[in-house]
C-alpha cells in the first residue's frame, strides 16, 4: 500500500472520529453544509471538513469549490446561506468567507 493512501485513510479516520466525538460529548446533531450563495462558495480555501468529488481529505478545497462542505450544528447551514453568522462558533466562522 502506498504511503499516501495510508496517510489519507488515517487522516479521514481521525477527522471522522473527532467529529463524532465532539457531537457525542456536547449532544449536538451536526449536518453537512455545502455553503454556496449565488453560485459562489462561502467556504474559505483549505477550510473544508472533508472530501468532495475533487479530493479526499479535509482542507484541500479551493476558494471556488462548489462541492466543499463543513460540519455545522443542525439548522445553522440555512442561516449561513442567508448571511446570518450570529451564534456560530469561532471555529465555524474561521471557515466561512465574510464571517467575523
Amino acid at each position: 500500500m502506498k504511503k499516501s493512501t495510508i496517510f489519507m485513510a488515517v487522516t479521514a479516520a481521525a477527522v471522522l472520529t473527532s467529529t463524532s466525538s465532539f457531537a457525542d460529548v456536547v449532544d449536538i446533531e451536526m449536518e453537512k453544509c455545502v455553503a454556496t450563495v449565488s453560485g459562489k462558495s462561502l467556504i474559505k480555501e483549505h477550510k473544508s471538513d472533508c472530501n468532495t468529488t475533487e479530493y479526499l481529505c479535509a482542507g484541500q478545497n479551493t476558494a471556488k469549490d462548489l462541492d466543499a462542505w463543513i460540519l455545522v450544528p443542525k439548522g445553522e447551514c440555512s442561516k449561513i446561506k442567508a448571511g446570518n453568522f450570529s451564534g456560530l462558533s469561532d471555529d465555524i466562522k474561521e471557515k466561512i468567507i465574510g464571517a467575523k
